[in-house]
């Protein structure tokens, strides 16, 4: 009989054991399958409580995570002694006296904790234990020596946040606001990691909270800024080609800000952006104001202080944004008047060389030009813009027993005084089509007429406002 393993099932049993001894020799030691030679340490079924120390414990499975069980279970004792160590928020705190809105708090205070995560060091392995299917460590940190380190950190930080506030005040009492902001603002951010505790700082007037002094100071800022100068209102007019810059300056207290941006808003015929303006070394800036829309009531140039761009480029944006955002800063409108122009309308309309008995051209502009609201003058002397309508038709030939016309025509538009030409159109080749000529000929007209309507009189204004 042939007692000898099948060189199959050899090969199982050694790749067996090589996988067993993989794990052995992983943790340097071999494992015992019986837990009476190799028992289950105490804090792994009663978790340690001290007072001296933050505990951690973690475990892995061999079987889930054959590769990397060991760094698995580690991460798990490192979290598990983080959770010991987070600081809930306080009621006193900087970050709870701010404005935010819920989301951006929560998600600050994870950050805060996953910072914290990973400073977390200077942690001894109190105890580890394992199996052939488990591995389990243990982790331990001393609190005097975690709570000195992290008061040092945060005294150091405190230093360096008054720095950059002592620093913003003397540039605030000069009115550079730029340097205000930027200094005001490192200031806040260097103690970010701590907005979540009640922090005081000891000062030569007494104990303060630093945050909330340089956040009022901030807060100070933005209300102290404001927008003078300038007229207070705009005419828009024939005799100003309707563009006008309206010049105003931004003042801290008095004082010329140079380096602050305004933004400035007005309703425009076309899609624009709200522009801005920066102020120069008196604080003096310029808003041109051009093709405003006569169609909105109300019009105004609306101004207002952009505390979005004094942000440093080196701070994070998102938090130093939602930090001014409850900054409340100075808006200023001016009226807008637009003084719509007054036109004297005239044709000279022909069908084939001669006067034609309508003026179809001339009341479809005179339409238009009163159903957008402008002014018809009943005489040339009284009008801001003379209009001229030169036409004609021709005789196109006929097809298919239809009659053709082709009828041209031109619009000249000039200034009444000066008699500059601002707007001109000319188009030739308009056709008609009907059972005899002046049947086409009324064709061609009515179809220039709808075209003056709805294109040509738009491009003229255009061209004007």
């Amino acid at each position: 009989m042939n007692t000898s393993i099948p060189r199959c099932a050899g090969l199982l049993l050694a790749t067996m054991f090589m996988v067993s001894m993989a794990f052995s020799c992983k943790t340097g030691k071999p494992l015992a399958e019986d837990e009476s030679l190799n028992p289950r340490p105490d804090w792994m079924t009663n978790r340690p409580v001290s007072g001296a120390y933050f505990i951690g414990i973690g475990s892995a499975s061999k079987t889930t995570q054959p590769l990397d069980f060991d760094d698995v279970a580690r991460k798990n004792a490192l979290n598990d002694l983080a959770q010991g160590i987070r600081v809930r928020v306080q009621g006193n705190t900087f970050l709870n006296s701010l404005e935010v809105n819920k989301a951006f708090s929560e998600e600050f205070i994870s950050n805060i904790s996953t910072t914290t995560d990973e400073e977390i060091t200077d942690f001894e392995v109190a105890g580890q234990w394992e199996n052939k299917s488990e591995f389990w460590v243990y982790y331990r940190l001393n609190k005097a020596q975690y709570y000195a380190a992290k008061q040092a950190k945060k005294d150091q930080a405190m230093r360096a946040a008054n720095d950059f506030y002592q620093k913003g005040s003397a540039a605030e009492q000069s009115a550079d606001i730029p340097s205000a902001f930027d200094l005001y603002l490192h200031g806040l951010l260097a103690l970010r990691d701590y907005w979540n505790e009640v922090n005081e700082f000891t000062t030569d007037t007494g104990v303060v909270f630093l945050e909330n002094e340089i956040y009022a100071s901030l807060q100070g800022l933005a209300t102290g800024l404001r927008i003078g100068g300038g007229s207070p209102s705009l005419v828009l007019s024939v005799e100003n080609s309707y563009v006008q810059s309206w010049q105003g300056q931004v003042l801290y207290e008095g004082k010329p800000a140079r380096g602050v941006t305004v933004t400035s808003r007005f309703p425009s015929r076309r899609f624009r952006k709200p522009a801005q303006h920066l102020s120069d070394t008196d604080g003096r800036f310029s808003v041109p104001v051009s093709d405003v829309d006569p169609a909105v009531s109300g019009k105004t140039l609306r101004l207002s202080i952009d505390l979005e761009s004094l942000i440093p480029a080196d701070l994070d944006r998102k938090i130093a944004s939602a930090l001014l955002g409850n900054l409340r800063t100075e808006t200023r409108e001016i009226p807008i008047t637009l003084m719509l122009p007054a036109f004297y309308v005239q044709s000279s309309e022909k069908n084939f060389g001669q006067p034609a008995a309508g003026a179809v051209l001339q009341n479809a502009v005179r339409e238009g030009l009163s159903e957008k609201s402008y002014r018809l003058a009943s005489s040339a002397a009284e009008c801001d813009f003379f209009l001229l309508i030169e036409s004609n038709t021709t005789q196109g030939g006929t097809s298919q027993g239809f009659f053709v016309t082709l009828l041209e025509y031109n619009i000249t538009v000039k200034r009444r005084v000066g008699g500059e030409v601002v707007f001109q159109k000319a188009e030739t080749g308009v056709k008609g089509l009907q059972l005899n000529y002046d049947a086409a000929s009324a064709e061609a007209y009515k179809k220039t007429r709808e075209t003056l309507k709805n294109e040509v009189i738009d491009a003229m204004l255009a061209a004007i406002l």
